[in-house]
């Protein structure tokens, strides 16, 4: 049924996001404007690499910026042992499509709207020989088309749950045309075990966003970010920093309780809001006296105990300097990313909305991060490693982070032999 009325789906969406961006939505117009001349534009990145590398074309799609933490270091892998051959990156959403760099791949642009004549035509113009969807990109008639004509295709990073879409009764269709598929390469064997009870046999190769972690951990940032961190380390002064990292209201009020802890600590504390503009950021700032880094300048913050941080692209970087983490979102949709204080040895506290992310429940189980039922018991938790009685657990969960991400590593490397191997 879903399979027969799918047809329709993308000319609804179309006609959606046509009326979503002429009543002013940002993101809409974004994505209408740059989906124009698609065609023309892939036509010449054809014609172009034709003179430039001549091997086949490797396409690698991501639904947005998300998706491309764990394709960035695919693509670099992928460039190292095929340098022959030609890379397109190609995104659903203007989230990764408008943040990444041009040179990311050899073109980079938005994958056309999910129709077959659409399809039809961006697989004549460049026929990939092999297609690699990221996680959770299965669009049927881009795989139809790809492999109708004979092309390979790589399903990579997946994570696949009972009962969750396409496992369950509305996903058959899609699962058909998985088993077409030259490599399901899935994150964890949970995903693996879960394809099985439906006869799909798939490899265990990791998470690629590891090596893209381990890899903000090795190479320092540069120009005004190092220079903001630079800021940073100088206002700490020695001190210990906690910090608060993608920080919504229910992560706040854990802050709140931490606040007399921290007065009375040689530790200092960065608070650092997942939405850095809002009512909210200037409430946490007047509550707390807390500078916000956008509107102050480093001299300024001397001697206080906390600064609120509301510039983007810092906090991977800050996690380097801290010596403990709040990880926001628990108590809301979901927590956000673990794995970048976990690879700077950091131990986590995190509210009690974790279904789903198994590595929260991998590192919890090793000992390097606690799940809080109540704004008071993360504060209670926090609070203990801000104590000396505290500080040897402290630093033993941080150690354990940190092994346990380097041991995570490599998925990127494994993921580019499978899809560059000969006869799959």
């Amino acid at each position: 049924m879903f399979g027969l009325l799918y047809p329709l789906g993308p000319g609804i969406f179309r006609v959606g996001l046509h009326l979503a961006a002429l009543f002013g939505h940002q993101k809409a117009r974004t994505a209408v404007t740059g989906r124009r001349g698609w065609a023309e534009r892939l036509a010449v990145a054809a014609n172009t690499a034709a003179n430039e590398k001549p091997g086949p074309w490797i396409h690698v799609h991501c639904a947005s910026l998300g998706e491309y933490e764990q394709a960035a270091p695919l693509l670099e892998a992928l460039r190292d042992q095929a340098p022959e051959r030609p890379l397109l990156l190609t995104f659903f959403s203007p989230s990764g499509r408008e943040a990444v760099p041009a040179d990311a791949a050899d073109h980079v642009d938005y994958l056309p709207l999910d129709t077959l004549r659409n399809m039809r035509q961006f697989d004549a113009i460049l026929p990939a020989a092999d297609t690699v969807l990221v996680k959770y990109e299965l669009w049927p008639r881009l795989i139809d088309v790809r492999l109708a004509r004979g092309a390979r295709l790589h399903l990579v990073a997946a994570r696949f749950d009972p009962g969750r879409y396409p496992m369950g009764y509305w996903g058959g269709w899609v699962r058909k045309r998985l088993a077409r598929f030259t490599h399901l390469l899935v994150q964890d064997p949970a995903s693996a075990e879960t394809l099985g009870t439906v006869d799909l046999r798939a490899e265990v190769l990791g998470d690629p966003r590891v090596d893209r972690v381990l890899s903000t951990v090795q190479s320092p940032p540069h120009g005004a970010t190092q220079d903001r961190i630079d800021q940073i380390a100088r206002w700490m002064d020695g001190r210990k920093l906690l910090v608060v990292g993608s920080a919504w209201e229910g992560d706040w009020k854990a802050v709140r309780h931490l606040l007399p802890t921290l007065l009375e600590s040689e530790w200092c504390l960065l608070v650092a809001p997942h939405e850095v503009q809002g009512r909210h950021v200037e409430a946490w700032a007047e509550e707390s006296r807390f500078p916000r880094m956008s509107m102050s300048q480093g001299e300024d913050w001397l001697g206080l105990d906390g600064l609120i941080l509301d510039e983007v692209g810092l906090l991977k970087h800050v996690y380097g300097l801290g010596a403990a983490a709040i990880v926001g979102g628990g108590w809301s949709a979901g927590v956000h990313n673990t794995l970048e204080a976990a690879a700077f040895g950091l131990p986590m506290a995190v509210g009690p909305n974790i279904a789903g992310f198994r590595e929260i429940e991998a590192l919890r189980s090793q000992g390097a991060l606690v799940v809080c039922s109540t704004h008071h018991e993360m504060a209670e938790t926090v609070g203990h490693w801000m104590s000396a009685e505290g500080e040897s657990s402290r630093a033993e969960a941080g150690a354990t982070a940190a092994a346990w991400v380097s041991n995570q590593s490599g998925a990127a490397v494994r993921i580019a032999e499978r899809v560059l191997a000969p006869g799959g």
